[in-house]
């Protein structure tokens, strides 16, 4: 009796020490979780009904979220979970948390704030991000010089949100490239009516206007487009350019000074500038300005004129 005594107790003393060694065992609470769910105007929402299931257990928890939007899951065992968050009137949101380490000791855990959309802003935001797929399409088309694809296309989108600025406002580009200008004048001018802050839309019709020689229109178009946006570079030279051809030099100095002002070194803005003050007979300032822009065309044919006017230039000032 003595030696099966000792037998069991041995046995017993070792079964003790193997439970002891498991790993994790008698760890189920672990993780203390908590955080906030709002709304999109930052607003706490109460009675959100949160669920947490374990994906390996299928082990779940659920909790509804307090006065001030608040929310806690205190214990919960290591794990990775499957976590979603429903309330009547808004969308059904999910997440999953990942807390599979085993802990010691009780890991509290602040999880970033929960924002729920209500049904109309989710459904809305779907919208959106289909039509971000839509003009993504519609401007590849655009790269691609496939203007008549992007019109047809566009005119879908416009079929079903007959106001859609930037549907007009990429039907106008794609009639500007196949100079319809007309049509593209049309659709660009409905931007301006449905986006009056759309910089753009107005750079596209000075563009328009100024190569139907409507001089007046233009100009007035790309000043529009550089009281909304004072740094389209584009939109000051384009103006210089009609101020100079229509002999308001002084007018058009003023603007390829911008110009530089924004983009230093660009050649075609220091020969205008350049021109100006040939008209000026400040030539010391035009061979200056001729002289940068020379060392900046890669067009020999540009560069043998450049160097033709800077040496007439220079003879002048011998004189």
């Amino acid at each position: 009796m003595e030696a099966r005594n000792g037998i069991l107790l041995s046995i017993f003393i070792l079964l003790i020490g193997l439970v002891l060694a498991l790993p994790g065992s008698g760890q189920y609470r672990e993780y203390y979780l908590y955080g906030k769910v709002l709304d999109m105007q930052k607003n706490p929402l109460e009675g959100v009904e949160i669920t947490v299931r374990d994906v390996l257990s299928n082990r779940s928890y659920t909790i509804e979220t307090k006065r001030d939007g608040e929310f806690k899951f205190a214990g919960l065992p290591h794990g990775t979970y499957r976590v979603v968050f429903k309330k009547e009137g808004y969308a059904e949101k999910a997440d999953e948390w990942k807390y599979a380490t085993p802990q010691d000791t009780m890991q509290k855990i602040e999880i970033p704030a929960i924002v729920l959309l209500s049904r109309a802003q989710a459904q809305e935001q779907a919208q959106v991000k289909e039509m971000e797929g839509i003009f993504k399409e519609a401007v590849e088309k655009i790269k691609q010089g496939d203007y008549d694809g992007a019109i047809a296309f566009l005119k879908d989108v416009l079929a079903k949100n007959p106001k859609d600025s930037n549907a007009f406002y990429l039907i106008g580009m794609s009639y500007a490239r196949k100079k319809m200008y007309p049509e593209a004048i049309e659709a660009l001018t409905q931007v301006t009516q449905l986006a009056p802050q759309f910089p753009p839309a107005y750079f596209e019709l000075g563009v328009c206007y100024q190569q139907q020689n409507d001089l007046n229109k233009a100009l007035a178009y790309y000043q529009k487009n550089l009281d909304l946006d004072p740094t389209n570079v584009e939109g000051v030279y384009n103006s210089g350019l009609i101020l100079f051809g229509l002999n308001r030099v002084d007018e058009a100095l003023a603007r390829f000074e911008k110009a530089l002002s924004l983009k230093p070194d660009d050649p075609a803005f220091l020969e205008m500038a350049g021109r100006c003050y040939i008209h000026q007979a400040d030539f010391e300032k035009a061979i200056e300005c001729l002289e940068k822009a020379r060392a900046g065309y890669a067009d020999q044919e540009k560069v043998r004129f450049l160097d033709d006017l800077i040496a007439k230039l220079k003879e002048q000032i011998k004189k």
